[in-house]
């Protein structure tokens, strides 16, 4: 469902009855600007982006150094300075 910002404004109790249903997307002068979602929706997509997140930082992790490098680069780095 579509509706304008200010049709949102007049019908805002009922659209938040809607989003059980199916979520509404909120335009301004036919662009979509924003969209109501079931509370229950909006925790599973959050879910969901953080384990994207977690998955994306292992993968970083798995390529990237080894904790022994990461340590003998600090100790290496800090053994440099003056």
């Amino acid at each position: 469902m579509n509706i304008s910002i200010a049709e949102a404004h007049n019908r805002l109790s009922h659209l938040l009855r809607q989003v059980q249903k199916a979520p509404v997307t909120i335009t301004r002068r036919g662009k979509a600007v924003g969209v109501l979602i079931d509370p229950a929706e909006y925790e599973e997509l959050r879910r969901v982006k953080a384990y994207l997140q977690l998955v994306s930082v292992s993968r970083e992790v798995k390529d990237g150094p080894s904790a022994d490098e990461i340590y003998r680069a600090s100790r290496q780095e800090l053994e440099d300075r003056p």
